[in-house]
């Protein structure tokens, strides 16, 4: 894993800026695929980013993958969360390993 560049505070806030963005946008991405809404190349596109978020957040916390996805793009907190079957520090953790795991199914690190 690039570690090195994690360390990197420009990055990490630049990364973790994208990684928010693509979540915020998920839900926008899935009704414009349901409706059928943009071109077939835009469909796929939009198809490929939403399934790799989608498996990043199910490898970390299963079921609740589409949750922690909304969390993210909203910048839920512990305190707003629906997730309440965890502690406040488990919980933080977690959305750090979902981030951190979406940005690697993206290929924005390794």
């Amino acid at each position: 894993m690039g570690v090195g560049y994690l360390s990197c505070v420009g990055y990490r806030e630049t990364l973790d800026a994208l990684v928010v963005a693509f979540c915020r946008d998920y839900f926008e991405r899935e009704r414009v695929i349901g409706e059928g809404a943009c071109s077939r190349r835009t469909r796929m596109e939009y198809e490929y980013v939403n399934g790799r978020i989608l498996d990043a957040a199910r490898e970390i916390v299963g079921s609740d993958g589409e949750i922690y996805i909304r969390e993210i793009g909203e910048k839920c907190g512990y305190a707003n969360s629906v997730i309440v079957s965890v502690s406040e520090p488990k919980y933080k953790q977690t959305k750090k390993e979902v981030k951190l795991n979406i940005a690697k199914k993206l290929h924005l690190i390794d």
